[in-house]
């Protein structure tokens, strides 16, 4: 009788560790941990979708079978390919998709992926080829379509849980989203077994990247002027590029309103020698110092076919010249660069 039962135990315990969890979470200390698959789990996986295909060619299946034939373990990122190549093998439109992600003839415009979107779709078929496509759109710089994609993933149904918390932390970091790319972050380096040692460097680089910017500040600005360039690259014009330009002249006149302010609070008045405005002295990423030059730069309406933010070149040389006198030279340069690119182009009508 005990051994009827420790055999039943042990079926049952086969059984549990072959059921179809992609990515293992487990609770440690409180805090939940995702670990990837093993190598036969997600074989185990990729065998119960297959059952759900119809008329599965008996070419297909030895491709399929040559496919999986492989001696030890395989890395997370590894397996993923092979989810992705057998997805590809057994369905056309989803081969087309996988084509479309190979980097050759890209255009502007991302693949078309409504096939992710259809009902009743396997969970497994799903996530790990929203994670492919989602990688795909962060390596183009699609940060927001990459965001997109990687919100709408089950990272317990993934194969590589490193790779979906990699991009979808790159995503973050780029678009700003200082918070939620810290926590990330967390997940990814603190509560993920097995991440490559380049996306846990990496992404140690974001997280002290992310944990010094500053709201408001020239180095939020800056970024956001690199980002509206990045924009306008992918052929990204319209209300929301039009929206992050308002922000930049909007801080950019915070930032010389508060340096004039100061520039008017620690001087005194009739020529008494201050030495608030010494350019023998450089000044840190994080201060501002005082500042001579007169004026404030008021945001202006986008107009069609004008120049972008309305801003004439009296404004922008008051703009460049207290960045450049109480900021670092990189910032000038930034600002320089992109008021030059800026004055190049006509603001598009198109969304």
């Amino acid at each position: 009788m005990k051994l009827r039962i420790a055999t039943y135990c042990i079926t049952l315990t086969a059984a549990w560790a072959l059921m179809p969890r992609p990515a293992v979470a487990f609770e440690t200390a409180g805090a939940a941990v995702l670990a990837a698959p093993a190598a036969e789990v997600v074989q185990q996986r990729v065998h119960n979708w297959l059952t759900t295909v119809k008329d599965l060619q008996p070419e297909t299946q030895q491709q399929i079978d040559a496919l999986w034939q492989f001696e030890g373990e395989l890395p997370a990122e590894k397996l993923l390919e092979r989810v992705i190549a057998t997805f590809s093998l057994v369905d056309a439109p989803t081969k087309a998709l996988v084509e479309a992600c190979r980097f050759r003839d890209v255009s502007v415009h991302p693949p078309d992926a409504q096939l992710l979107e259809a009902e009743n779709l396997d969970s497994f078929y799903t996530n790990n080829l929203r994670l492919y496509y989602g990688r795909y759109l962060t390596q183009r710089r699609m940060y927001e379509e990459g965001l997109a994609v990687f919100d709408n993933i089950a990272v317990t149904e993934v194969v590589d849980p490193a790779t979906y918390l990699f991009f979808k932390a790159v995503c973050q970091h780029h678009l700003l989203m200082k918070q939620d790319g810290l926590k990330t972050i967390e997940q990814l380096t603190a509560r993920t077994e097995g991440v490559p040692s380049r996306y846990s460097t990496v992404a140690t680089l974001m997280q002290y990247d992310l944990e010094g910017l500053k709201e408001k500040s020239l180095d939020e600005i800056s970024r956001k002027m690199l980002d509206v360039e990045r924009r306008l690259d992918l052929g990204r014009s319209g209300q929301k590029v039009q929206k992050v330009e308002d922000e930049i002249i909007a801080g950019l006149d915070e930032i010389i309103k508060k340096i004039e302010q100061q520039s008017g609070g620690g001087g005194g008045g009739g020529g008494q020698g201050g030495n608030s405005n010494n350019p023998a002295n450089g000044a840190d990423d994080s201060s501002v110092k005082g500042a001579t030059a007169p004026g404030t730069v008021d945001p202006k309406d986008i107009k069609k076919g004008g120049k972008w933010g309305g801003l004439d070149d009296k404004a922008r040389s008051r703009i460049k010249q207290l960045i450049g006198r109480d900021f670092p030279n990189h910032y000038r340069r930034a600002v320089e660069e992109y008021f030059r690119n800026a004055a190049k182009r006509t603001v598009p009508t198109n969304n």
